[in-house]
């Protein structure tokens, strides 16, 4: 790893991630690789995560902060001190394979301002891991195929920082902020690549409760996000909250007919149904609070 005029820049977030920090870092210290990278990490942890780094990880370029920090917060901090015309996210409960740093930068000379692939699932054992995984990133799952898709998760996302300089910063303060700059990249016609020549491996955690509460706040913010960044009118806004009651059975099969790429992991996927179809109702409630929270602090405004 080198900081002199890196060919990427690699971010990661991090938020009490002593637990998976290692085998991120780790990951990335043994790309197969003669480009020049560096790694950014933003660190707001209570747990010991900056000392751990800053002791074993003296090539990283920590950035910390006394305050939490979503993603967006510490992205745009990393950005700022970034070198390289290549960016890369990574959360800090992901790794990825040795050849993940040459994948990226092979795919990023195609003509194509965001680029991003597979996210595995590394937490095999629990059912609770596997439903978690299905419900945020069924997009993404193994594929052999090349393709656009509508947007990319931020912990496998990567661009070009011509896009960012056009398109960011990414707004602070909550979940979402990868998707709100995507969407106005979509606007202007840009178009996601998906490659599987790029895998990442998420370690998604094994507590139900933890799926459960943590998919409730993240669609929360989603929905609030999507009605003040979109400006939802009175009308769609109604008909945003009309469908959520039958959402979780359409995301159910949605998820089965993405499967067909993915049949390996079909098996899995009808033994957590049950804990699947909970996290999709909690996905629902939570975007039904959302549009509701932000509808009331719209009329509280006027």
């Amino acid at each position: 790893m080198t900081h002199i005029k890196p060919e990427l820049s690699i971010i990661i977030a991090s938020f009490n991630a002593r637990d998976t920090i290692e085998a991120c870092l780790d990951s990335l210290r043994g790309q197969k690789t003669e480009r020049s990278f560096e790694v950014l990490l933003v660190d707001s942890s209570t747990d010991g995560t900056a000392e751990f780094v800053c002791g074993h990880y003296p090539e990283v370029r920590l950035i910390t902060s006394p305050n939490r920090l979503h993603c967006g917060g510490a992205r745009n901090r990393a950005l700022a001190l970034a070198g390289a015309e290549v960016i890369a996210f990574l959360d800090a409960d992901s790794y990825v394979d040795a050849e993940w740093v040459e994948a990226l930068m092979e795919t990023h000379r195609a003509d194509y301002l965001l680029v991003g692939g597979i996210i595995d699932n590394s937490s095999a054992s629990s059912l609770a891991a596997w439903a978690y995984y299905f419900c945020e990133y069924s997009l993404w799952l193994p594929a052999r195929r090349q393709r656009h898709v509508r947007e990319m998760a931020g912990c496998c996302l990567s661009f070009k920082r011509s896009a960012f300089d056009r398109y960011g910063p990414f707004i602070e303060g909550t979940y979402c902020s990868d998707t709100a700059f995507q969407w106005k990249l979509r606007r202007d016609g840009h178009k996601v690549l998906f490659t599987p020549k790029i895998r990442i491996y998420h370690q998604a955690p094994a507590s139900f409760s933890r799926f459960i509460t943590h998919t409730f706040e993240h669609r929360r913010a989603f929905a609030r996000v999507k009605n003040r960044e979109k400006r939802l009118s009175p009308l769609r806004l109604v008909m945003e909250i009309s469908i959520l009651p039958v959402t979780p059975l359409l995301l159910m099969g949605a998820t089965l007919l993405r499967l067909r790429r993915c049949l390996r992991y079909l098996p899995y996927y009808l033994a957590c149904s049950p804990l699947l179809f909970s996290g999709y109702c909690a996905r629902s409630y939570g975007e039904l609070v959302g549009y509701l929270q932000t509808s009331y602090e719209g009329k509280e405004g006027l």
